[in-house]
């Protein structure tokens, strides 16, 4: 097969790449600015001027805020979802259904920022000595319990679940369970052709409720032997506990993050939600500095789930051609340069995916 035009792949890459720095530095400037200017504290003063208690004051407060970011943060949202993604020829939505996707998002993370928020607030006015401890097991449970609905809750606000139709390709999938002796809720389809042409699949849900997810962006445009090797690689996922082991991993990063907040900011009355965008603020740098570990440990798990599919379909070809799909379908950058993989990319270039697969010795 031959490899996928290297040069609109490059420069769309650049060009989001850019957008994720530019990103950063607007959201920084945007909560200085906002702490420093005393647009926060009015805001605060406007909350307690309507309510008086602490959960209706911060819920009026974390509402207006996060409408604020929201309007703020729209054009360059627009441009990176919209407008680039039509210029490089891989959105099927139009403009109604781009931004009925925006609220949505909007509302899932306001509701989930609400929560989260709410409760950091409650253990920061109720047991300041130790809230960062309450704060870090809140958060493991709240991860938990969103891990576990993201299948059944999460994902149809956003996609439709379709029936896979191919009987021949349900049947291959069900003997690649029988064969890694795997029990699993089944194999689901979604309808992302209604809005990109981009190809995915991923594992999801926890217990009962973990299920198999393709895109039927997949299922029309790969063989049944490369779906095979999609579907096999996120069982490795399942086989290695990947889910768990990411929400242990970020659950640490928790108790880490709310440690060195309450250390570092301790002589700030924080809180007083008025001071949310320095802790915030805090919370964005710790984040973008930890960025390059928990990518290359993600970078890890990925690797790991390609061996696993290499493992049990031996079937390096289609696992190769499979990936140069991929590569075409999602214009991706089969040589990003070594600084942005290490920061920016959860999974490995493609290009070190088919090196990996090109390497891979066979057992018999």
């Amino acid at each position: 097969m031959n490899e996928p035009d290297s040069f609109p792949a490059k420069k769309y890459h650049t060009l989001k790449n850019r957008l994720f720095f530019i990103n950063l530095a607007l959201n920084i400037l945007f909560l200085v600015i906002f702490f420093f200017s005393g647009l926060s504290l009015a805001l605060r003063n406007k909350a307690f001027s309507i309510f008086s208690q602490a959960p209706l004051i911060n819920g009026f407060y974390i509402m207006a805020f996060c409408i604020i970011f929201y309007i703020l943060n729209f054009p360059l949202n627009f441009y990176e979802g919209f407008i680039l993604e039509h210029k490089f020829k891989l959105s099927n939505q139009n403009l109604l259904s781009f931004l009925m996707d925006s609220l949505k998002n909007a509302a899932v993370d306001f509701i989930l920022f609400l929560i989260i928020l709410e409760a950091v607030y409650f253990f920061l006015n109720t047991t300041a000595n130790y809230w960062w401890v309450l704060a870090s097991i809140f958060w493991i449970f709240f991860t938990l319990i969103l891990a576990k609905i993201t299948p059944s809750v999460i994902i149809p606000i956003f996609y439709k679940y379709i029936p896979i139709t191919n009987l021949q390709l349900k049947q291959s999938i069900l003997a690649l369970f029988d064969r890694c002796k795997l029990k699993i809720r089944g194999v689901y389809a979604i309808d992302l052709s209604r809005k990109t042409k981009k190809a995915n699949a991923f594992v999801c849900g926890l217990g009962r409720n973990r299920r198999v997810v393709l895109s039927d962006t997949l299922l029309n445009n790969f063989s049944q032997e490369e779906i095979e090797g999609v579907v096999s690689h996120e069982l490795g996922h399942y086989v290695n506990h990947d889910t768990l082991k990411l929400i242990l991993v970020n659950s640490i990063l928790a108790f880490a993050g709310f440690f060195l907040a309450d250390k570092l900011l301790k002589n700030l009355l924080f809180n007083d939600i008025a001071f949310f965008p320095i802790i915030a603020l805090a919370l964005l740098l710790l984040g973008f500095i930890i960025l390059p570990a928990q990518n290359g440990f993600s970078r890890y798990l990925e690797r790991q789930a390609d061996l696993f599919s290499l493992r049990v379909t031996k079937n390096k070809p289609a696992f190769i051609s499979m990936m140069m799909k991929l590569a075409k379908i999602n214009l991706a950058d089969l040589t990003p340069s070594l600084l942005i993989e290490i920061w920016l990319y959860d999974h490995p270039p493609i290009a070190k995916r088919i090196k990996l697969a090109q390497d891979y010795k066979l057992e018999n």
